[in-house]
């Protein structure tokens, strides 16, 4: 199996692991239960995979000629996806506060399991789950599968494997340090959005939109910006994230309720 295969197979693994590790911990530490983590789970899957990705998906196929004939229409698009990202997941938490916790005291150790929820599908899906998926259909063409393709996609595939093996190894490990800095941003967020409820200020959710706007807008523009560079455009990308994860955590520790504040915030 080629060095980039079984890179490619830990990177996914650990990106589907992460979650569930990080949860169990909360779990044992904080005494929350497992629900919590579903219902991050139930809305990301709801709010994201369910709804803003075909939806995107439909509109870039639609606006695929524009998008590669004009660096306007496609730094537009790239604002457009950061801005839906932080519009459907942010909202998706709220009303996932709203509904699934509506006759539960909103506390700050249930909002780190709902984080982790949301966070914890996006990475075991969305991103650990292409991950392993993309390496085995490459491990598979590399194997001997380029025979049953037509002339034209066994062109196509051998370039791609040769961008594959030409990639450094550490590629595959920023990817995973990548989703430990947006398991602490998820899990921040949704610290976020609970203020909402603990300090009864729409205003809180408005920040968390901005915020993960902001976000995902670093994670598509800083590699659009230095593409004629992947290597460098994936490290500064990683660095800035790692700033944000780090402010995430700070965030949450700062945003902690004492007991009497859990006890005080009550269903609300």
């Amino acid at each position: 199996m080629p060095a980039w295969a079984i890179a490619g197979y830990l990177a996914g693994a650990f990106e589907v692991i992460l979650p569930l590790v990080v949860a169990a911990i909360v779990w044992r530490r904080l005494h929350v239960s497992w629900r919590y983590f579903g219902y991050g789970a139930l809305i990301f899957f709801l709010f994201q995979i369910a709804t803003r990705v075909p939806i995107t998906q439909l509109l870039q196929v639609a606006a695929a000629p524009q998008l590669a004939s004009s660096p306007t229409a496609l730094w537009a698009w790239l604002a457009f996806l950061a801005l839906t990202a932080g519009l459907f997941e942010e909202l998706g938490r709220y009303v996932g506060y709203r509904t699934l916790l509506r006759d539960q005291p909103k506390t700050w150790d249930r909002a780190i399991m709902y984080g982790l929820g949301h966070g914890g599908l996006e990475s075991m899906v969305l991103i650990g789950g292409g991950t392993l998926l993309t390496i085995y259909s490459l491990s598979s063409l590399a194997a001997g599968g380029l025979a049953t393709l037509s002339p034209d996609q066994q062109t196509a595939a051998r370039q791609q494997l040769a961008a594959v093996a030409a990639q450094p190894l550490w590629v595959w490990l920023l990817g995973a340090w990548e989703r430990v800095c947006a398991l602490a941003i998820q899990v921040g967020l949704s610290v976020l959005v609970l203020q909402v409820f603990v300090r009864r200020s729409m205003g809180w959710l408005g920040l968390a939109i901005l915020l993960h706007a902001l976000v995902d807008g670093v994670a598509v523009a800083v590699p659009q910006l230095l593409s004629t560079n992947r290597a460098a455009g994936a490290l500064v990308t990683e660095a800035i994230l790692t700033v944000l994860a780090a402010c995430a955590l700070w965030l949450i520790w700062r945003l902690r309720q004492s007991p009497a504040q859990a006890a005080s915030n009550g269903s609300t």
